[in-house]
């Protein structure tokens, strides 16, 4: 009976089991990666700021006021909408994170519930544990972070 509860090789004409178990989140994912590339690209506005105060400071004859101040409010803005923006996507990646993980508990419970009983009593209470508590919490990086990352990396300079 351990053998039914071992991992095996997926074959390529078999549908991958993960994918079927982030699938349903995929529309959290697009979310968590938009809002992290909207708030990249708001990020560049401080920095095209920064090179147009110094064209404007820098050029030869009295200073415009006005445009100066401008720009500092554009490059403020921009910093606030990539601090709202990167926010709201770690916020609604962790929300994923949550979701994905109360997922995959409920489905290795009903996995569990279908093993003999003597399957348990071959078992320390501790591995068990571990499966559930710590090996399900280990994918918190890989949904709540990860995303986001690419996405930053695309679409800002470091």
């Amino acid at each position: 009976m351990d053998s039914q509860l071992k991992a095996r090789p997926v074959s390529p004409l078999e549908p991958d089991p993960m994918a079927g178990l982030l699938r349903p989140h995929g529309w959290g994912f697009a979310a968590v990666v938009l809002l992290q590339v909207i708030g990249g690209i708001a990020g560049l506005a401080p920095l095209l700021a920064v090179v147009e105060l110094g064209r404007a400071l820098l050029a030869p004859g009295p200073v415009e006021h006005r445009h100066v101040w401008t720009v500092v409010i554009a490059g403020a803005a921009g910093l606030f909408v990539r601090l709202l923006f990167t926010g709201a996507s770690s916020g609604a990646g962790h929300l994923l994170d949550g979701h994905v993980q109360l997922s995959f508990r409920r489905r290795l419970a009903a996995r569990l519930g279908r093993v003999p009983i003597g399957w348990f009593s071959r078992r320390r209470t501790g591995e068990l544990a571990n499966v559930v508590g710590q090996g399900v919490s280990a994918v918190h990086p890989l949904i709540a972070h990860f995303p986001s990352r690419p996405a930053t990396t695309w679409s800002s300079p470091p």
